[in-house]
């Protein structure tokens, strides 16, 4: 499972996550990437992170107990 968290300080609005991950994150009326579920088991937001120019997106893996 990943839980997934947006800095919207550092979010830019470029949207590419967005595009990836379009389940898990979208842009807001404002332009800026928020969350649309905190956590996921598609490790396509991985790449979405990855792909974030600005480095606003972090992903935790979170392991069953």
């Amino acid at each position: 499972m990943y839980r997934i968290e947006i800095d919207r300080t550092l979010c830019s609005g470029f949207g590419v996550c967005a595009e990836l991950a379009p389940d898990v994150i979208e842009l807001g009326k404002d332009g800026l990437a928020s969350v649309r579920t905190g956590s996921t088991e598609d490790p396509v937001v991985l790449r979405a992170a990855a792909a974030c120019p600005m480095a606003a997106i972090t992903v935790i893996e979170e392991r069953a107990a």
